[in-house]
């Protein structure tokens, strides 16, 4: 894990302040990060000054060298000396990174998922929030309006939906 100060101001009341972050962390080195990122917490601050919640997105690295993938949240398109043999994600705001995590971590096909995502959401002309995938009832459950919603996969889709490893 690599940490440093990060300077950032709260988008409501634009207090200034500086807070000590991990920006690089690798997978179950640091349980609380992995749990957090999870729980969709991680990029969560609250303004000392004004008590209001926000997403504090600091650059960040998020690497599972077992399942092979690499989490990016950065404005710098390139970044050097990552390992060829990994998937690489670069996520453009702290939403579309926790949504990766959620997939990526249940070893689950990324495109599909943002496939059946975006189906749902134009069923339903609302935001989904990818929950987790059963693979007893071979669904995708998401999140609309805090309502639960499953969607079912084809035969086809039920062989993409797992990744080997």
């Amino acid at each position: 894990m690599k940490e440093r100060m990060i300077p950032s101001s709260c988008p409501y009341c634009h207090h200034t302040f500086e807070i000590k972050r991990d920006t690089v962390v690798i997978a179950g080195m640091n349980p609380k990060i992995d749990q957090r990122l999870e729980e969709g917490t991680y990029f969560t601050h609250q303004c000392s000054h004004c008590h209001k919640l926000y997403y504090l997105e600091q650059p960040f690295l998020y690497r599972d060298p077992k399942k092979k993938y690499i989490l990016i949240l950065s404005q710098h398109k390139h970044i050097q000396n990552l390992p060829v043999d990994e998937q690489i994600i670069h996520c453009q705001n702290a939403l579309q990174f926790l949504f990766c995590f959620r997939v990526l971590s249940r070893n689950l096909n990324l495109r599909l998922v943002l496939h059946k995502k975006q189906q749902l959401e134009e069923l339903t002309q609302k935001k989904a929030r990818f929950d987790t995938y059963d693979s007893h009832s071979q669904c995708l459950w998401f999140f609309v309006d805090d309502r639960l919603m499953a969607i079912r996969l084809n035969n086809e889709e039920k062989h993409d939906i797992v990744k080997e490893i």
